[in-house]
Order: C-alpha cells, then structure tokens, then sequence
C-alpha cells in the first residue's frame, strides 16, 4: 500500500514538473479552460476543515494523495494555459485563475515531502525556498509561487488588489484561511471582500491591546505595507486607512476609530505561526493558536 502510495505521489510530481519549452511546441493545447474549477472545488470541499467562523483553516492533504489523478489532472489544466490564452480571459478570469493556481500547487509543493514535513521551510530558507524554487509550469514557463504572487498578481496594476494577501495560502497556520471553494470570477469581488473580513475578525491575529492602546495586526501589513490602499477615499491612506476601512471587522470602539484615523495609535505585530496547516485527519482545530 505504501509503495502504491509514493508511486502516485511520484507519477504527480512528474505530471507538473516535466515540460519543458523544447516540448511546449509538439504538446496540445487545451482549447478550453474549466473557469469553474470543478476539479479543484471537488478536492477543496472535501479536504478543507473550517475553524473561528472561516478565518482559519486546516487542510486534509491525505485527500491529495488518495485522490492524486484528480489533482494532477487540475494541475496539468493549468499548466495547459498558454500565454496568449490567459491573456484572452477577462481580468476576473485571470485573477481567479492566478489564485487558484497559487494555493494549488502549493498543496503540490507540500505533498513534494508529505507527510514527513512539518513546515513550508523544511525545504530550507535561502537555498530551496519553497516559495522560490521554479518546480511547475504556467503560462509556457517554469514559474514559481513568487513568480505568481509578485509577479503576475502584484507586478499587473490590472490585477493587484491588496486583499489578494488574504486569498493567497502559504499552508501555515498562521496564513490567511484556504477557502474551502475556488475563487470565481463571477463571484471574485465578494470572495475578497469576504476573505478579507474573515481574517481581520480573528483575534488571535488582528486585535486592539487596550492595556498598551496598541492595535495588533498580522505581520502581513509590515511585509506589504506598500500594497495596502483604502478602497474608499479617506483623509488617510496605507496601512492605517485600510485598517479604518475594516474597522467593524476588527470591532474597534469609536473612540479607537477614531485615533486610529487621527494617527494617534501605535501599530504592533502579532506572531506568524509557520507550522503546516495539516488537519492531520481528525481534531479539533481551535487551539488558541
């Protein structure tokens, strides 16, 4: 059984790795691409468990390697996508598809070392960074999950939308929730805005200390201060005004609303818990953490 096992995990692996541009030529190209995602909202509704009301999540991998075809299968449409096909897709189009493959194969990166794997960084911080490493194939390049987040999302003004930093899952606990559906273009803005809203409710993450009169938020706002813009007009823009803006979710007093858009409240950082998001097949999620 185990043997079985390793030899689909193996079989998976090759199935996104292998093209290369040599190939790309004499390989068909899909003349259609699954905008609903069907596959991946199969694999999604079964392995993603929900906790704090959706604004964290573990996921069951095991369903990943019990039901490698289907993920292959999902993997190889999107390497499928030329260029000139995704740039044919709407602007909807092309985000939903760009988180969809972002959170996809980084399950496939993890399932690389799964189970024996406690981290995304067991694959190693400088050399092997899991999020730098070029191991599949979009858009007719080897790519990596940088080369989507920054690159194709954060680097198209079309496309960057700060709530994408919610969407996005570096399968940790301390991430953003893996949605347990696929992102939709005909439903990408109330997605966003739902994801957004979620996590800012958990307040293991995002909180107001009101012994030290500090708001607590992820350290996501430090490492992408420059992306976060209010979406409505207000007299302060960033980090501050974006936090304004979702002052209910993060349930602010008035009194705080309003020093924090009088600038007179100090921004902390709560800590990033890097340990993998494994359900592991059973528990109970909320630990506190």
């Amino acid at each position: 059984m185990q043997g079985c096992r390793l030899l689909c995990m193996c079989c998976l692996v090759f199935v996104f790795i292998a093209p290369n541009k040599a190939s790309d030529a004499s390989r068909p190209e899909r003349t259609s691409f699954d905008h609903t995602h069907a596959q991946w909202a199969d694999l999604l509704e079964r392995a993603v468990y929900k906790d704090r009301d959706g604004s964290a999540s573990k996921l069951d991998y095991q369903i990943f390697a019990d039901d490698s075809g289907t993920f292959a299968d999902y993997l190889k449409g999107l390497s499928d996508v030329s260029a000139a096909q995704f740039r044919g897709f709407s602007s909807a189009e092309q985000l939903a598809f760009l988180l969809n493959a972002y959170n996809a194969f980084m399950v496939a990166k993890v399932m690389m070392r799964y189970p024996k794997i406690t981290s995304v960084w067991d694959f190693g911080r400088v050399f092997n960074s899991p999020f730098k490493h070029r191991f599949f194939e979009l858009l007719g390049d080897r790519r990596s999950l940088d080369d989507i987040e920054h690159g194709l999302i954060r680097g198209d003004s079309l496309l960057m939308d700060p709530r994408i930093h919610f969407a996005v899952n570096c399968a940790s606990v301390g991430c953003p929730a893996l949605r347990d559906e696929p992102f939709l273009s005909s439903q990408i803005d109330a997605q966003l805005e739902d994801q957004t809203i979620r996590f800012l409710k958990d307040r293991t993450r995002n909180y107001f200390d009101r012994g030290s009169r500090r708001l607590v938020v992820s350290p996501l706002f430090d490492w992408y201060s420059g992306d976060f813009e209010p979406p409505d007009k207000q007299s302060r823009d960033g980090v501050v005004g974006f936090l304004h803006h979702y002052r209910a979710a993060l349930g602010l007093t008035f009194e705080e609303q309003k020093r924090l858009l009088e600038g007179r409240v100090k921004i902390g950082y709560s800590n990033y818990d890097w340990r993998l998001n494994d359900f592991g097949g059973g528990g109970a999620l909320s630990d506190g953490q």
